[in-house]
């Protein structure tokens, strides 16, 4: 009897799983920008070298959203904001380096892990009027990194490199499937 309910509880969470991570394929492919809202958490490869040594250029993060009472300075955060050398907006991850309250308005000044205390980033939105980073811009608190998984996502992104891997993974299965059945005939005619 134990060995049917394990067998369940195992099945179950095997379909859990496969739910959740239907839905989180389904959402990045579909709506990437409402990942993080439905499921709560959101990855992403690091493309520059602001954060290094702490966080490296190819690391995945994990992005967890927060409350915003529970975010601290020194916290590692993701946020939404205009990049001069992309022409558009882009994800930023960096340390909060302060929080200010500012009228009924919170503040979060940010800055990468080589500045100095007191040396906050400045932003600046596509009219290169100077803005401030406020919770509606923030993704979430990092949670993770897994240093170099980025390489692999980057390859799973690129369609040729898909197609490829594809291809060599059917080689492998048939190559695989005619040894044996070569075995096979062998140990008959044995």
């Amino acid at each position: 009897m134990n060995e049917t309910i394990s067998k369940y509880i195992k099945n179950g969470l095997f379909i859990l799983f496969v739910l959740v991570l239907g839905t989180y394929i389904l959402l990045e492919l579909f709506s990437p920008e409402k990942t993080i809202e439905v499921l709560g958490y959101k990855h992403y490869v690091v493309i520059s070298s602001s954060m290094e040594p702490d966080i490296m250029i190819n690391d995945m993060i994990i992005v967890h959203k927060v409350d915003e009472d529970k975010l601290e300075v020194r916290d590692v955060i993701t946020f939404d904001v205009y990049i001069p050398e992309l022409g558009s907006n882009s994800r930023v991850t960096h340390y909060i380096g302060d929080i200010q309250v500012i009228g009924s308005d919170t503040i979060y000044k940010t800055q990468g892990a080589t500045k100095d205390p007191g040396d906050y980033d400045v932003w600046k939105n596509a009219d290169n009027d100077i803005i401030e980073i406020t919770y509606d811009d923030i993704d979430g608190r990092v949670v993770l990194v897994i240093p170099y998984l980025g390489y692999a996502v980057k390859i799973l992104q690129d369609p040729v490199s898909v197609g490829l891997l594809s291809v060599n993974v059917l080689i492998i299965y048939f190559l695989v499937k005619a040894i044996k059945k070569l075995k096979e005939e062998k140990e008959i005619v044995e």
